[in-house]
């Protein structure tokens, strides 16, 4: 056909609409090979034998044939039973083929099975097959589909091996010749589409079905292999090695495809080698021998707890779009009419003095927001130079005074010598009222401006004709913000922009420059411009530790992707639309047979590599193609984030610095060198922000969590609808994960959390807070988003004293390292201990313990010390600290008659803000998203004014002010004392108080008699004040007071007009973390009873049932594991306890770190007590070495048990007893008793040993000898002639060892009487012993859980120090282990040992007619050994008379007699 007639029948085609390939026809090809059956296609081999070899030499370069198939030699396969296999070989080929597969097994030691981690093959009981490289290379190519999934194929790199130059591989049998036979062109085409195509379920044992009907010439030939056929092409063979060209890492792609589902293809034979036959039924996983690792037997995991939740998400389709854009927006697009540049800035970063902001801009053109960078030049130091009043010489004062001339000359001569052209100096007037002492509050200063591109001045600089210059440490974002006025993110108006001089300096879709700071504007919120939306990236990681280098490597990175997300938008989490993006690795060698073609079938993308290098460029391509403005994480910030730049940084990932929107040529030189790494690791994510959950600041808006894990923050936030399960990531990817279906479920997993985190921020609103508390304090957002309060504090006070001509104080780094005070100051928000200066703070009342049947009123006072603050109006810039010393201890005076200062004028407005949000939250017609945007702005108010006092008494602050500080506390005292009084006066009983509330006893019946008793007071006190103000906080119904900050009560809540009951517990061993959740619950549970109105006797009774149904449920191991766990918070690294065997969290600690696990200082360590195991060597190990992680107890395969008889000892005991202590009908030894413990551990004497002092004992003199001396130590007596040792209680006790002529030994064989000086010499021995053991003077704790045992004297008196030596974790007291009162009795004892007089008249109270030879014996041998036995008792007597105890000093009962 012509080309006319051929364009003729196109363009008809098209005119019908259809197209060629529509009426294309396949040609059907002719049958070109003669079918034969197994006995036909046997006598062609050995017709083929008996010829003789054919050879092409080509100069070495040829090839030859024998008639032999290659599965006949080099393939030969033993479980086979073809007689082909016997047949003898012939001609000198034959026998030159022989040598060569001789040579060739000593040489291959390994099958192809060594490339695909041993997968389950059919038992053979002959020697494995010999593989070869290219074998392995044709199947690394037949698995690719499995394997890979990488869009694009590049050419495969050839392979060379002397061993193709013996034979060509021959076509498939003549069986299936016939049937397949293709032209070569289609064929290969045929081929090429294969490769796209996803791998079937195949049997490869099927000798039928194995090699897919696919001609070995229809895939390309790669380039001629060398091969000689000549007689010494043996020789040269056995001198040359195989060799493989080189094949770069990153260029493993290439045998990666996407296939097409819709496809079908049985598999290819690669190799041309005949498979194994069908022999055994197929293994549980089908698959090639080796195309997977051996999978252990899979543990049974249910994954629909995460399933059904990721089920459930509006996951919107996240596949590449066919074209996608990467360029820049043009300037007209995001420009306004009149030239300016409206950008809404977001974060922030500094380069070679200038400063570069990050943000977003709208693009016109699409209507959307777009990322951007703006870098504003030219920003000018600013700092002040105080004249001196004379000039200074050599460090001395002269009689010459300085004017500011003088000062113009030096300072321009130091800008000189720092090499600064461009500088501007000028007079100025500024005010100091700070903590620097000789400086004036107003003065004049010689301002400096010059670019932040030149070295800064050193601190503490002084010269010749000034004495300081401030500004020296003012960084260059505060000095653009101060001067500016921008308070935190917010939209700004940029004038003269320019747009050429950058060149791709950032990722962001749109960059300009800014010649001048000056052009810069922060719009007012009059405006009326919202904040625009944001794109939020979740992420979650699962990582495996490299043994080899110690080091954590990624094998699955998730990222959740909401795109345009509005801070103030309330839809539900699992509402909004999302992407996800898992990108993945093998754990191993290979992916299971099949998950690929699995993992298409998935909502979200999943993108598998073949190695961490190509899992990091994945995962930058999509972070790139998303470019979230802020990136969420769990443990982001200390974990996660730190892995990915470490890995980046080892595997040298193209473009790691995606990772922010900054462009880098090269790492931070400070990177990974202590603390400069983590300042230089923030710097790497400039321009998105990191939320994390789990930092401080997420941890100070989940304050109910303990753990601040994930699977906990999510049962207490997020509901039971959204239950995550926590999941041992080693175990899985050893057993359950190991399947293709398990294996999806542990990606899925994986891609799960970040949904949780996603909803965990946006359930607490951890964004639109944090934005709003920027917008207050004018500091930075991703600042905010880290948890730094103090630093929030620091720039609202720099902004308000900045707007009023103050010049504030510089930032010292280290300033106050001294000063270290264990307790949150009032105010601050949070549970972070942070250094600060030690001086008296609030007010704490002794309680009035006991258990409370009446109501109860809580009054409290609002924001007790920011309104002293105003009351009294306490600030930097009233109250005189002139005479005042560093460490001080007088209370400055309140400032009389001046204006109001900054701070209470700061935090009034702060206040009245907060209350005219709250009356608009009162407005009906305010829609859902106006009153949670309304909510978070009064929240960050509150937030803000009650932390204004901490920075009072922060050392670290650069507005630390302890005069200031400790006025303020001081009028809470004075407050809280006089509220106090006041109550007492109206006959009313304060029970309790604490800092800024008191409780008051109403005696009320009822809960209206009780609110009428508290607005009558409430009255009374608020009208002593002008704006502190107290209220009714809380009813009680009743209530237990147990210690100071120690309460637990039944809240009356008013909810709907009605009250309801609700347990509110303060101080309790149950809110504590270390104890664990079942101690929780049975304390819970007594409280519950205890509060619960019954009579006192049916209360007991119903503790008694409950402890002993307790037990028995634990002892029959009916109690969840989980219900054991205990969680203690590490105070330093692991490694660095010196007692750290005695530790239980630190010995799980060391063994997480021993696997690869992250453990850093304040993490919050998981832990279950053990029982030793029966049998091992366990049995000895300290208890803190049974201390497992709940992974370890909790597994299928674990044979751990939790320590029933340690939980009940250490968990449940010691808080039952302490709540149970007010209780009458009960005590220690009935509670121990309920709960089948060691009765004899809980004597009526150490249960009430912390309240002797108040209760009434009766006289010594009084109790029984059995009791009094039951504790003592008893007399042995030592025979020193056979050495026996016996115990001597007295002659009435010991009759039978007492004769005329004196103690007697009372062994059979030597009864020889003891010398009086031998008894002597043994008692005054076992006297110096107990005296001994009286001067080693060893306190013990009375916390019957704690049991610190030392002899250290603490500096808080009797308060114990805990088991770490730091004055907390226990709440006991110490009391020496063995009094002046034991000491005294031992004494007693042992003279009563001797006293013949007390013996007879003991004897005498005895009755009974069996007795009375008995007392006649004793009679008669206490006369015969009175003299003896009045020796030892004269002895004892000498000690007790030196013993302080025994007696009284007069004078100091009755001086006040002797008094003239």
């Amino acid at each position: 056909m012509s080309r006319h007639a051929r364009l003729a029948e196109l363009r008809a085609l098209r005119a019908s609409g259809k197209t060629r390939l529509s009426t294309y026809n396949v040609e059907e090809e002719e049958n070109v090979y003669e079918e034969v059956d197994e006995e036909g296609y046997k006598k062609v081999v050995r017709a083929r034998l008996d010829q003789d070899d054919f050879v092409i030499d080509d100069n070495g370069e040829g090839y030859a044939d024998d008639g032999r198939e290659e599965w006949m030699g080099e393939r030969r396969d033993d479980s086979a039973s073809g007689s082909e296999e016997e047949l003898p070989l012939k001609g000198k080929a034959a026998k030159r083929k022989r040598e060569e597969d001789k040579e060739k097994t000593e040489r291959t030691n390994n099958s192809i099975n060594k490339y695909f981690s041993n997968g389950p093959v059919a038992a053979a009981p002959k020697p494995k097959p010999v593989a070869t490289v290219e074998d392995a290379v044709f199947m690394a190519d037949l698995l690719g589909e499995v394997d890979t999934n990488i869009p694009s194929r590049l050419p495969l790199k050839t392979v060379k091996t002397g061993s193709r130059r013996k034979t060509r591989v021959l076509s498939p049998p003549v069986s299936l010749e016939r049937k397949i036979a293709l032209p070569k062109q289609r064929e290969a085409n045929k081929a090429a589409h294969l490769l796209n195509t996803p791998p079937l379920e195949t049997n490869y044992n099927d000798d039928d079905g194995f090699m897919g009907g696919i001609d070995d010439d229809a895939f390309p030939a790669s380039d001629p292999i060398p091969s000689s056929p000549t007689k010494n092409a043996v020789d040269r063979k056995g001198q040359q090695s195989v060799k493989v060209e080189e094949e770069d890492e990153d260029m493993m792609e290439v045998a990666q495809a996407i296939g097409d589902s819709k496809v079908k293809a049985a598999s290819v034979n690669m190799s041309g080698s005949r498979p194994t036959p069908k022999v055994v039924k197929a293994p549980a996983y089908p698959s090639p021998a080796s195309s997977s690792p051996t999978r252990p037997p899979t543990d049974v995991v249910d994954a629909s707890a995460w399933n059904d939740i990721t089920s459930k998400l509006n996951v919107l389709s996240s596949q590449e779009p066919a074209t996608s854009s990467f360029g820049k927006v043009r300037i007209e697009d995001a420009t306004e009419d009149d030239g300016s540049l409206r950008f809404f800035w977001t974060d922030y970063t500094e380069v070679h003095g200038s400063l570069c902001l990050f943000g977003k801009v709208k693009d016109k053109n699409s209507d959307a927001y777009v990322s951007a960078f703006v870098k504003i030049d030219n920003i000018l130091r600013k700092l002040y130079f105080l004249p001196r009043t004379y000039r200074q010489k050599h460090g001395r004062d002269t009689s010459t005074e300085v004017e500011m001339g003088d000062v113009y000359q030096e300072v321009d001569e130091v800008m000189t010598k720092l090499r600064v052209d461009m500088h501007k100096i000028k007079p100025c007037s500024r005010k100091y009222a700070f903590e620097l002492p000789d400086i004036p509050k107003e003065a004049d200063y010689l301002k400096l401006m010059y670019p932040y591109e030149k070295p800064a001045l050193p601190v503490g600089m002084k010269g010749d004709t000034f004495s300081h210059v401030f500004g020296t440490t003012t960084a260059l974002f505060e000095q653009f913000v101060l001067w500016k006025n921008i308070m935190g993110p917010c939209w700004l108006k940029i004038d003269g922009a320019e747009f050429a001089p950058l060149n791709n300096a950032s990722w962001c879709k749109f960059e300009a420059q800014v010649a001048s700071p000056k052009a810069v504007t922060a719009l007012k919120e009059s405006d009326n411009m919202d904040a625009p939306p944001l794109t939020f990236m979740s992420i979650a990681l699962r990582t495996s530790l490299n043994v080899k280098e110690n080091k954590q490597e990624i094998l699955v990175a998730s990222a959740r992707i909401y795109e345009n997300i509005s801070l103030t938008d309330t839809t539900r989490p699992e509402d909004l639309p999302c992407k996800t993006y898992t990108i993945m690795r093998p754990a191993e060698t290979s992916y299971p047979t099949g998950f690929d073609a699995l993992s298409k079938k998935q909502r979200g993308t999943i993108m598998l590599g073949k190695n961490e290098s190509m899992l990091l460029s994945m995962f930058l391509a999509v972070l790139e193609r998303a470019d979230p403005d802020v990136l969420m994480g769990h443990q982001l910030q200390d974990v996660d984030y730190p892995i990915l730049l470490s890995r980046f940084r080892d595997r040298k990932t193209p473009g790691w610095h995606k990772i922010g929107r900054m462009r880098r040529s090269e790492w931070p030189k400070n990177m990974g060198k202590g603390g400069g790494s983590f300042f230089a690791e923030r710097q790497l994510v400039s321009g998105r922000l990191l939320c994390d959950v789990a930092n401080d600041m997420g941890k100070s808006l989940m304050t109910k969590c303990q753990s601040w894990s994930l699977t906990e923050m999510c049962e207490l936030y997020l509901g039971e609808g959204n239950p995550r399960r926590e999941i041992d990531n080693e175990v899985a990817l050893k057993t359950w994960a190991t399947s293709r279906e398990g294996l999806l479920n542990y990606v899925n997993h994986c891609e799960a959390d970040t949904y949780f985190i996603a909803a965990l921020a946006l359930r607490v609103q951890m964004l639109p807070l944090t934005k709003v508390l920027t917008n207050l304090a004018g500091n930075s957002w991703a600042r905010t988003l880290s948890g730094t309060r103090a630093e929030r504090n620091e720039y609202i006070l720099l902004h308000e004293f900045n707007k009023n001509k103050y010049i504030c104080p510089d930032k010292v780094f280290g300033k106050g390292k001294a000063h270290i005070e264990e307790e949150t100051p009032e105010g601050e928000e949070g549970a972070d201990v942070k250094k600060r200066d030690k001086f008296k703070g609030g007010l704490v009342f002794e309680p009035e313990k006991g258990l409370y049947h009446k109501f109860i009123l809580v009054m409290d006072f609002n924001s007790l010390y920011p309104s002293i603050i105003q009351e009294y109006n306490i600030c930097f810039t009233t109250v005189d600290r002139s005479d005042q010393l560093e460490n001080d201890e007088k209370v400055p005076d309140v400032p009389v008659d001046q204006n109001q200062g900054i701070l209470p004028k700061l935090i009034a407005t702060l206040v009245s803000r907060r209350r005219q949000v709250k009356a608009l939250m009162k407005d009906k017609k305010a829609t859902v998203d106006q009153l949670a945007t309304w909510d978070i702005k009064q929240l960050a108010l509150k937030l803000t004014a009650n932390s204004m006092y901490g920075c009072l008494g922060y050392t670290q602050s650069r507005f630390y002010a302890r005069p200031l500080a400790m006025l303020t506390t001081s009028k809470g005292r004075e407050i809280l004392r006089s509220t106090k009084d006041l109550a007492e006066s109206t006959q009313l009983r304060v029970i309790y108080g604490d800092t800024d509330s008191v409780m008051i006893n109403t005696n009320a019946d009822n809960i209206e008699d009780a609110m009428k008793v508290g607005i009558d007071f409430k009255r009374s006190v608020n009208e002593k004040y002008k704006l502190l103000e107290i209220d009714i906080d809380n009813i009680f119904r009743r209530l237990l007071l147990h210690a100071k900050k120690k309460y637990a009560a039944i809240n009356m809540m008013e909810v709907d007009g009605k009250y309801v009951d609700k347990l509110e517990v303060k101080g309790l061993d149950m809110k504590r973390r270390e104890y664990c959740a079942l101690s929780k619950e049975a304390s819970s549970r007594l409280l519950n009873l205890i509060l619960s109105g019954e009579e006192p006797e049916v209360v007991v009774g119903k503790v008694h049932e409950y402890l002993r149904e307790l037990s028995e449920r634990m002892r029959e191991e009916k109690v969840p594991a989980q219900k054991y766990i205990i969680f203690t918070k590490l105070g330093k690294n692991p490694k660095d306890y010196p007692n750290s065997d005695s530790m239980p969290q630190v010995q799980v600690a060391l063994r997480a770190l021993a696997q690869g696990k992250s453990v850093r200082v304040n993490d919050v360590i998981s832990y279950i007590m053990t029982a030793h195991a029966v049998g091992t060597t366990t049995a000895h190990e300290s208890t803190a070495k049974r201390a497992y992680a709940p992974a370890d107890v909790t597994s299928a395969s674990s044979t751990l048990k939790p320590d029933i008889e340690w939980y009940l000892y250490k968990q449940i005991f010691p808080p039952i007893e302490r709540l149970c202590a007010p209780m009458p009908g009960t005590d220690a030894v009935h509670l121990a008793e309920c709960l089948g413990l060691d009765t004899r551990k809980y004597s009526i004497a150490s249960a009430a040993s912390s309240n002797q002092t108040q209760e009434i004992s009766p006289l010594e003199s009084q109790v029984p000898d059995s009791i009094r001396f039951r504790d003592c130590a008893r007399l042995s007596l030592k025979c020193r002639f056979c050495k026996h040792a016996f115990l001597f209680e007295g002659i009435a006790t010991s009759i039978a060892n007492v004769t005329p002529e004196g103690i007697v030994c009372p062994a059979p064989d030597c009864k020889r009487p003891f010398s009086t000086l031998g008894v002597v010499s043994q008692l005054e021995h076992a006297i110096r012993l107990q005296t001994s053991k009286y001067y080693d003077a060893h306190l013990i704790c009375d916390d019957s859980s704690c049991g610190n045992r030392t002899r250290e004297i603490s500096v808080y008196g009797h308060r114990c120090l805990g088991p770490k030596g730091r004055a907390e974790g226990c709440l006991g007291r110490m009391r020496y282990e063995y009094s002046e009162k034991d000491m005294y009795n031992q004494l007693l004892y042992l003279r009563g040992l001797w006293d013949v007089e007390k013996v007879g008249n003991g004897v005498v109270k005895g009755d009974g007619d069996g007795e009375g030879e008995e007392r006649e014996k004793v009679k008669a041998v206490k006369e015969w050994n009175r003299e003896r036995f009045g020796t030892c008792k004269g002895v004892v007597e000498g000690y007790l008379k030196r013993c302080g105890r025994v007696w009284v000093q007069m004078d100091g009962l009755f001086g006040f007699a002797l008094q003239k």
